[in-house]
């Protein structure tokens, strides 16, 4: 992986580059001699949280820290996260063009003890025996986002989430069945598939309150999930 993060530094104006997991460690870097092992782990903690609390890397492709004197750039992508080093005066849209390839390699590359996050709590949850699919509520912090999929009736999973469904139930699908079987409620949502939803999301299903209300339920109960 350190080629394919060198070859990033190739373009102009990357002074450093650096892959972390979901989980805060550092996978590989490419970085100058001055930037110690201790530097990268705190970096990768810092911006763990950082993307985490704020949600910015749901709408966001390319994340652009801007400071005095340069940017510290991260893409997200499932199983893991870049972290760049940039000078002032970056082309980005080159700079986009060469990460698009790159993500690509890296992704085929990453370690099989690093999955994205969505394959341990998925395989847990289905794992009873009984052929049915469950999953955990998740909430987003921000209210405005969450009273949109109210008014519109809708719940919201990640990408690497919609897949795995896809997969467990061998068949697409636009509309999920969530059942809160201690409470005996249920009902049919379509769904929205947010690309660039955070990491800390896969293997759940977020709603909005209102949805939470119907189903009586609260973050971090598990939901029968059935396709629609």
């Amino acid at each position: 992986m350190k080629d394919i993060l060198q070859h990033i530094n190739s373009v102009d104006g990357v002074m450093g580059s650096a892959l972390f997991s979901p989980k805060g460690e550092v996978l590989a870097h490419a970085c100058s001699a001055l930037i110690d092992a201790e530097s990268l782990k705190k970096a990768a903690s810092l911006t763990l949280e950082c993307t985490h609390g704020l949600q910015i890397s749901e709408t966001l492709d390319l994340i652009d820290f801007r400071y005095t004197d340069g940017h510290v750039l991260v893409k997200a992508f499932p199983g893991a996260m870049l972290f760049l080093l940039c000078a002032n005066g970056i082309n980005l849209q080159v700079l986009s063009i060469t990460l698009k390839l790159a993500v690509k390699k890296l992704e085929a590359k990453l370690p099989g003890d690093v999955p994205s996050a969505v394959q341990a709590p998925a395989a847990e949850d289905s794992g009873s025996g009984d052929g049915m699919l469950r999953m955990n509520i998740s909430h987003l912090a921000n209210k405005e986002t969450s009273a949109s999929f109210d008014a519109l009736g809708m719940v919201a999973v990640s990408q690497s989430t919609s897949q795995y469904i896809s997969d467990f139930y061998k068949t697409p699908f636009k509309k999920l069945i969530l059942t809160n079987v201690a409470a005996g409620t249920s009902g049919t949502f379509p769904v929205m598939i947010l690309k660039e939803m955070d990491h800390q999301y896969d293997g759940s299903v977020v709603v909005g309150p209102g949805i939470e209300r119907k189903l009586k339920v609260s973050e971090g109960d598990k939901v029968e999930v059935k396709i629609g």
